[in-house]
């Protein structure tokens, strides 16, 4: 899969924020990846972090994009999903409305990384 180029979005906020908490993630060029949003025909980003034991947690903003200037950005939706294979929400790992993108971006990095750790001692 080619990497949407996210240079000069929120994408690329969130993108550096998910690299300095030091995880790993594809980006899913295609909008609406996470079950609860309506797919568009606008281009969107997701950016899809593994997590133990074969599930995932998807990154997006609420229509599924993340290719829009970062004054716009208002807040970052990231859910994990059981199974990677699959578009069912297991659960919440972290909700805004926050329209500071970069301290939006460094919250759900963080909140991610949490979640990752507990996972892994489970």
């Amino acid at each position: 899969m080619t990497t949407p180029a996210t240079t000069g979005t929120a994408g690329h906020h969130l993108l550096a924020a998910l690299d300095q908490a030091g995880l790993a993630y594809r980006i899913d060029p295609w909008p609406g990846a996470l079950a609860e949003i309506i797919a568009t025909d606008e281009p969107g980003n997701v950016f899809i972090i593994p997590a133990p034991g074969g599930s995932e947690v998807r990154i997006t903003d609420d229509e599924g994009i993340t290719t829009y200037p970062p004054n716009e950005h208002c807040g970052w939706v990231a859910l994990h999903y059981a199974q990677a294979s699959d578009d069912v929400e297991q659960s919440v790992v972290y909700r805004s409305s926050c329209t500071d993108v970069d301290a939006d971006s460094a919250l759900a990095a963080k909140a991610i990384a949490e979640f990752m750790a507990s996972r892994s001692t489970q």
